[in-house]
């Protein structure tokens, strides 16, 4: 919407689809899987805490305690690297939209440390931001142009950028759409204008919230051969938002899984997709649609829906995990390594060295049926 949008750049001056049906993992070079860093990461995330609807009592105040609310981040952390693609998934209600509007400045964490380039946000002019819903964010009333030149007159740049911007988002010739409005434009269109808008400042990172949910499949798949060419041509940087596992295994470097506000679980897209340990990354994979007939129909995700209220105690998702202990209860599971040994994949799950092997759930996983490594 708008008012978000310009509020965004204030803050920054002071039908699920399979994998075959896109088509774009197959088209990638095999360094996409690569970090281009070396050393510090791009963005950097850590210990970030939010809480909705803080009520404090009279006492809270007097004791010095913190009130009530719902957690919507819990001691996140977080890092993207130049020129890397890292997907947040999660179901509605996991944190995912609270984390962009963290990163980007449209939400004070309580606690914790987001960096971009070791930069505090009021040094972030490298930061771009695509929202969900085109529809909402373009005015109607206004061009392209006009459209795109907001983040340079916000910044005080030149406006000589806004052809640019317009052929990077594949808008071409742009002259032929800089003069258009919105009700012009087909939702493609309207998705790659927004991306235009987030292109302007030279970015080297992109938030982007779940950029392609409005799309039909022919389209998403177009989106995401853009923001791949985006990255493999002037190295910028994605955290790309889904609640669609298909789309992370289609474009991502590295897969964070997140629950109610906590990192359940980490690591390449192999790793997370083709290997999973978190009891909720494989019922997230159980609910994508199966190549396997006899598997139609016989999965769905795990039982009960995500918590409204405040998170239970000990692991996230124990009050919907078939595998819960008294364990779970008792204590938060930390974020450590993986019973597959990997580097860099983390899980956080007491029992999750002791469940069945990943091939119990690989013919849902985004891809085939052979799981990492197999042949």
């Amino acid at each position: 919407m708008p008012s978000l949008r310009a509020e965004w750049w204030r803050s920054t001056c002071t039908s699920r689809c399979t994998v075959s049906s896109l088509g774009v993992r197959e088209a990638m070079s095999d360094q996409r899987r690569i970090s281009a860093a070396s050393g510090a990461p791009l963005l950097r995330v850590r210990g970030v805490s939010v809480t909705y609807g803080v009520q404090r009592s009279i006492a809270d105040i007097l004791a010095r305690r913190p009130g009530g609310g719902i957690v919507a981040l819990d001691d996140v952390d977080l890092d993207v690297d130049a020129g890397e693609i890292v997907a947040v998934v999660g179901e509605s209600g996991s944190g995912k939209t609270t984390l962009a509007r963290v990163i980007t400045g449209l939400i004070k964490a309580e606690s914790g440390v987001v960096e971009v380039e070791g930069e505090g946000p009021n040094d972030w002019r490298s930061v771009g931001m695509v929202f969900q819903d085109p529809y909402e964010t373009l005015d109607p009333k206004r061009t392209l142009g006009e459209f795109v030149a907001e983040g340079l007159e916000a910044q005080g740049l030149p406006m000589d950028r806004i052809d640019a911007s317009l052929e990077a988002a594949e808008l071409r010739p742009a002259s032929a759409y800089r003069d258009r409005v919105p009700e012009e434009l087909s939702g493609g269109q309207r998705q790659r204008a927004v991306i235009a808008g987030a292109l302007a400042l030279n970015p080297k990172l992109v938030i982007a919230d779940e950029p392609v949910s409005m799309l039909d499949v022919s389209m998403r798949a177009q989106i995401l051969a853009l923001i791949e060419r985006l990255r493999r041509e002037q190295g910028i940087a994605w955290l790309f938002i889904t609640h669609d596992l298909s789309l992370a295994w289609a474009i991502s470097d590295r897969v964070v899984v997140l629950y109610l506000g906590a990192v359940l679980e980490e690591g390449t897209a192999e790793q997370v997709l083709r290997n999973p340990s978190h009891p909720y990354t494989r019922a997230l994979l159980a609910a994508l649609p199966s190549t396997d007939p006899r598997a139609a129909g016989t999965h769905s995700l795990a039982a009960g829906e995500i918590p409204q209220g405040a998170a239970p105690s000990g692991c996230r998702f124990r009050n919907r995990c078939a595998h819960a202990v008294e364990a779970c209860a008792s204590a938060r599971p930390p974020l450590e390594a993986a019973p597959s040994g990997a580097a860099g994949h983390r899980v956080a799950c007491f029992r999750a060295a002791e469940l069945p092997a990943a091939a119990s759930v690989a013919r849902h996983a985004p891809g085939g049926a052979t799981p990492s490594g197999g042949a």
